[in-house]
């Protein structure tokens, strides 16, 4: 078996898996899988949201609260295999960082 038809065949191996487990507990990492994420690039994913949290604590020194800025840069610097509405809302439903998650979903909502 060649190396192409042995990726081919972990592919639809990967497609099958997705669609017998039962992710409304894992919602994030179904949207990781779905997207087809790299470690490094879910790594990237949680530096975004620790910058993010960064950029919350700064505007909240100086008396800033606006989400808009916040939701600009997330969407700007997200991977584009991932919808920003959608992996939001996986990250709240999975209780992942909702320090900054929660603000950018309710406003992400009120935009869609």
């Amino acid at each position: 078996m060649s190396l192409e038809e042995k990726i081919n065949q972990l592919s639809f191996q990967m497609e099958l898996l997705l669609g017998a487990v039962d992710w409304s507990e894992r919602p994030f990492e179904h949207e990781v899988l779905k997207a087809n994420l790299t470690r490094q690039e879910v790594v990237a994913f949680f530096a975004l949201l620790d910058d993010i949290r960064e950029r919350q604590n700064e505007q909240a020194r100086y008396g800033l609260s606006s989400v808009e800025p916040l939701l600009v840069h997330f969407v700007g610097m997200l991977h584009p295999h991932l919808e920003a509405e959608t992996i939001l809302a996986a990250c709240v439903r999975q209780g992942m960082a909702l320090d900054v998650t929660e603000p950018l979903y309710r406003q992400v909502k009120l935009l869609y």
